[in-house]
């Protein structure tokens, strides 16, 4: 009974991030447009809180892509047409915005540990990781693995929200 709530539970969360998504990205066949380049390349105290908006914004948008594409390949029991996607499409445009984050982690390593926005960072750049995970678990039929990576996925992009309340 207690594995039956805790289902229920997952599949409700999913749910509701899926719908966020729809709503964030659409759900018509056109393509979407690609999230901007990063516009806040310089961190400090009067836009910090515009880059962290920016940096959480391009996490959720990334992260719902993902997981509903994900969902629609696997519910057509399509893993090569999510393999194609996620290498082809999602993968350049994610390793496109994370060199920029890349390059203001580097360039200001020092005041974003000073301002606790290293976490943001942290979970920002594993998102490849999670993707790299999301595809084996449909190629390898794992739902173990898929049930972790969808429950990491829901539990980072709260942390990530957690982020925006702290912004100065």
């Amino acid at each position: 009974m207690k594995s039956v709530t805790r289902l229920i539970s997952v599949a409700f969360s999913v749910l509701f991030i899926c719908l966020s998504g729809f709503v964030l990205t659409g759900c018509g066949e056109e393509k979407s447009a690609a999230p901007p380049a990063i516009n806040i390349q310089q961190i400090d105290p009067s836009n910090q809180q515009a880059f962290v908006r920016q940096m959480a914004g391009h996490y959720v948008l990334l992260s719902n892509q993902l997981r509903n594409q994900y969902l629609e390949f696997k519910a057509a029991d399509d893993a090569d047409g999510f393999v194609l996607y996620r290498n082809m499409r999602w993968t350049p445009e994610y390793i496109e915005i994370k060199t920029a984050y890349e390059k203001v982690f580097h360039d200001q390593k020092a005041y974003i540990y000073r301002q606790q926005l290293d976490g943001l960072f942290e979970l920002f750049f594993g998102l490849h990781k999670l993707s790299v995970h999301l595809k084996h678990s449909l190629l390898e039929k794992d739902e173990t693995l898929e049930q972790q990576v969808l429950e990491k996925l829901i539990k980072d992009q709260a942390e990530v929200s957690t982020y925006l309340l702290r912004a100065p």
